[in-house]
């Protein structure tokens, strides 16, 4: 699919145009969602209400389990009475990952206390009682603008990428010194990968432990779980982050060896040369977005070195993400 973009045009294949979609949902959802907890936080009018309800309610969602603040209260706007259990403003509702961080919202709204709510004179129905955005749907702008760039960046790359056929090795001067890197490419490459595997199996069971150590504290969905730094939730905690980061380490590891694997093809190349795909996102997207069966030793290289640094540095935003969720 050819799609005409100012004074260029983009070259979608099937993927990219899901992608494409995708994208332009998210955009379009966050932002909507955007303007309307925006104009919900600058036109609201504070009224009183009285908290009639309030409980943590556990969800147990596909990618595991969530917690939602749920108060129900009561209030007065222009003579009418109104009921709401809406507490932040705007369509969507903000879980936790963490029960704590839910209770935390929900200590403050006692059953038959006085509160502050917040009404939209537009609609007096759907008031709401935290006077703040929620997170939403800035990062379903910001995922859907990522996977925009990643759509933008293969549709201006070229066609075929990588698709480069290498001169024999005995044709190709070799550097006068190498690198520790190169003398240790074998055994780096082991090393990485055991790591990675052991790393990868510990996690899961870690995970499993984990499980296991929530059930055992847990005497009902109802009461929080407190957990010992060494307890049988807090020490498979523990391992399951060391061995993450292990997976993040391996994963660098690999990465490098692998590197050093491509500079080597690279020199095979005939002249001249083509530009470095690591220089060059346009590029490099296409050939992560590659078959790995459709392409020469020298794609599948710069392919496998790109995935094992893309992986990586995904599951350090991850880690990131979740340290700042639990402080």
């Amino acid at each position: 699919m050819e799609l005409p973009v100012g004074i260029t045009t983009l070259h979608l294949s099937r993927k990219s145009v899901y992608l494409l979609v995708l994208a332009v949902a998210l955009i379009g959802a966050g932002g909507y969602s955007y303007v309307q907890q925006g104009q919900a936080v600058g036109d609201a009018v504070a009224v009183q209400a009285t908290v009639d309800n309030a409980r943590v309610e556990r969800l147990d969602a596909g990618r595991g389990i969530d917690y939602e603040p749920e108060i129900e209260y009561t209030y007065e706007y222009q003579g009418e009475t109104y009921t709401s259990e809406q507490v932040f403003p705007g369509p969507t509702i903000r879980t936790y990952s963490n029960r704590s961080n839910a209770q935390s919202i929900v200590r403050s709204y006692e059953p038959g206390t006085t509160v502050r709510a917040y009404v939209r004179p537009s609609d007096p129905s759907n008031a709401f009682l935290i006077r703040e955005r929620t997170p939403w749907p800035a990062r379903a702008v910001a995922i859907g603008g990522v996977l925009l760039c990643i759509v933008v960046l293969a549709g201006l790359g070229s066609k075929h990428p990588g698709q480069y056929e290498l001169r024999p090795e005995r044709e190709v001067r070799s550097p006068p010194s190498r690198t520790w890197v190169e003398r240790n490419d074998e055994t780096l490459r082991r090393l990485s990968k055991r790591s990675l595997a052991v790393c990868f199996v510990a996690f899961w069971l870690s995970m499993v432990g984990l499980f296991f150590g929530v059930l055992s504290l847990s005497d009902s969905s109802v009461q929080p779980v407190q957990a010992d730094l060494l307890g049988p939730v807090g020490l498979p905690l523990l391992a399951a982050a060391a061995f993450w980061i292990g997976i993040i380490l391996s994963l660098c590891l690999y990465g490098v060896q692998s590197f050093s694997r491509y500079r080597r093809l690279r020199r095979r190349l005939p002249e001249p040369r083509p530009p470095s795909p690591f220089r060059h996102p346009s590029r490099l997207v296409t050939i992560l977005g590659t078959d790995g069966d459709e392409l020469p030793e020298y794609g599948r290289r710069v392919r496998v070195t790109g995935w094992a640094f893309l992986i990586a540095i995904g599951m350090t935003a991850v880690l990131v993400q979740l340290l700042y969720t639990a402080s």
